[in-house]
């Protein structure tokens, strides 16, 4: 089966420049979405350059195990860790979704519950909310998870479980009301989606990022 990705990738490992800046914008939206909501919207945009940086020094890392997709969200998630370890600290963002963000028509739930669930998100380990994220939002499957995280397809399996039941209780303690808890939980897929919305309308469609070397 045609591979676009693995086509431009060996491309740019013959020398073609032109392929290595298409293979970067094509995915830069998706790295720059990985970082939005964990770090300030000023680092995401250093940290997703990183990324790509890494993936230049190490073109020939990738060997082809999986989607060449999942292995650069690894190479992000190695640099985010990172850049946590060098500030000795890991605050993400309040929540996913800007404070003077107009509603949009094509989002799914009421802002205020998207606003809790988005904050709910944030308040979850790191790794949590990569496995809901790259499952929920960018689709990956279990088999590339599993490569990503470096662990079985079983256990990356019990690891999504576990991290949709904490991000339910966050939920739970950030809502004192039982009405709006229980709507909120019972709207938790279309708050999620809804979020993954306004990012993508946000960073999906711009393509950024310098060319590879």
């Amino acid at each position: 089966m045609d591979d676009p990705d693995r086509r431009l990738l060996d491309a740019w490992r013959a020398g073609d420049r032109q392929a290595g800046q298409a293979l970067a914008s094509q995915h830069y939206p998706a790295v720059y979405r990985f970082f939005f909501g964990k770090v300030r919207d000023s680092v995401c945009e250093d940290l997703a350059q990183q990324t790509f940086e890494v993936v230049c020094r190490r073109r020939d890392a990738y060997r082809g195990d999986g989607s060449f997709r999942a292995y650069l969200f690894g190479v992000a998630r190695f640099v985010l860790i990172g850049w946590a370890r060098r500030q000795r600290r890991f605050e993400p963002t309040e929540d996913s979704l800007p404070a003077d963000a107009e509603p949009l028509p094509g989002l799914l739930a009421d802002r205020e519950l998207v606003r809790l669930v988005a904050t709910a998100l944030r308040s979850l380990p790191l790794d949590d909310q990569l496995i809901i994220e790259l499952k929920d939002w960018e689709h990956l499957t279990q088999a590339e998870l599993a490569a990503l995280f470096e662990a079985p397809q079983a256990t990356v399996a019990r690891r999504l479980q576990r991290a949709r039941a904490r991000l339910r209780v966050a939920v739970e303690q950030l809502v004192d009301d039982p009405a709006l808890r229980d709507r909120t939980l019972r709207g938790l897929e279309s708050c999620m989606e809804s979020i993954r919305v306004e990012v993508e309308r946000r960073f999906g469609p711009e393509p950024r990022g310098r060319d590879p070397e």
